[in-house]
């Protein structure tokens, strides 16, 4: 199956940009996913199963390094934003 992932972590240090981008880079090192990141949230697109392979030992070791707050919303299918669909003709 499919699946979207819209992942943010807030890390509850000063050094939180760094923090962030270190996060950033361990998800962005898995293949068979497509990452794409803004400044408010990455979201992850491709294989369920390989998602969660991937994210939960990667959320395990950022919560078991620092404390922060992960905030994740999963939906079935690739979901992504499609901005000529709101467009009127």
């Amino acid at each position: 199956m499919e699946a979207t992932v819209e992942l943010s972590i807030y890390p509850l240090h000063d050094d939180y940009k760094g923090r962030v981008k270190d996060f950033l880079k361990k998800i962005r090192s898995h293949s068979g996913l497509t990452i794409e990141s803004n400044g408010m949230s990455t979201q992850i697109f491709g294989p369920y199963d390989l998602m969660m392979d991937c994210l939960i030992p990667d959320i395990r070791e950022a919560l078991d390094h620092q404390q922060a707050m992960i905030v994740i919303k999963i939906g079935k299918g690739i979901l992504r934003f499609d901005e000529s669909k709101l467009r009127e003709e």
